[in-house]
């Protein structure tokens, strides 16, 4: 195969995974869109998230009812759907307060993948398209979630021993992956990556956040031998 070619290959590789990376954010965007906030996906955001998508006035009703039942506070009710134009201000500057609840409300369409803690790379991703491509970089999204942290709107923002820079977007009750591993972890008190992976069919990267996550947070203990290899031991289940 002449070079050529092969840089042909490697051009139409890229267009197409740019391509599918567009269509899978006009997805998310679709399913943020008002037009399919019914009382019935109110409520199970509230209820599995822990966040209140207050969009439209026709629910004021309901966004209170909901809030009461799931105590929620007022820096989890979102009353804005915030789209990349509301996040660029004059002379190419960028809203921070803005990227991130764009951030925000993308992952929350997007949790059932992510989980809910993400590399704050990955968050990236999915905020750097449209308009915003090439008008900001990390620093500023690291700057908008420390601000959306101090206001109390995601759960933290950890700096891990790796280098990475986790986000949790929710604390942890709202987080159904540390949730499954807990239940699979149950019948013998510890678990090992490959089992979460099979039993729950993710990948490894997804595993390991919610394997990290609950070890980060005290619930799971890491352990590692030459006999056993990698375990995660859960002494309070």
């Amino acid at each position: 195969m002449g070079l050529r070619k092969i840089e042909d290959e490697i051009d139409l590789r890229e267009a197409m995974r740019k391509k599918a990376a567009e269509l899978r954010m006009k997805e998310i965007q679709a399913k943020a869109s008002t037009d399919k906030l019914t009382k019935e996906r109110l409520a199970e955001l509230a209820r599995k998230h822990g966040v209140i998508l207050a969009l439209t006035p026709e629910l004021r009703d309901e966004v209170k009812k909901l809030q009461q039942i799931y105590n929620i506070p007022a820096s989890k009710i979102i009353t804005e759907q915030i789209t990349e134009h509301d996040v660029m201000k004059k002379f190419s500057k960028v809203d921070i307060n803005k990227l991130g609840m764009l951030a925000y409300q993308r992952v929350l369409m997007n949790k059932e993948e992510t989980g809910g803690i993400v590399p704050i790379s990955e968050v990236f991703e999915l905020v750097n398209t449209g308009i915003l491509k090439g008008n900001m970089d990390i620093k500023d999204l690291l700057k908008s979630m420390k601000t959306l942290k101090k206001s109390g709107v995601i759960e933290d923002v950890k700096l891990l021993e790796s280098g990475v820079t986790m986000i949790h977007f929710f604390p942890i009750q709202f987080t159904s992956d540390q949730t499954k591993v807990i239940e699979l972890a149950k019948e013998k008190g510890y678990i090992i990556l490959e089992d979460v992976c099979i039993s729950l069919d993710w990948s490894q990267d997804r595993a390991l956040r919610a394997l990290k996550s609950l070890e980060n947070s005290g619930v799971a203990k890491f352990r590692e031998s030459v006999l056993t290899g990698k375990r995660w031991f859960f002494p309070s289940i």
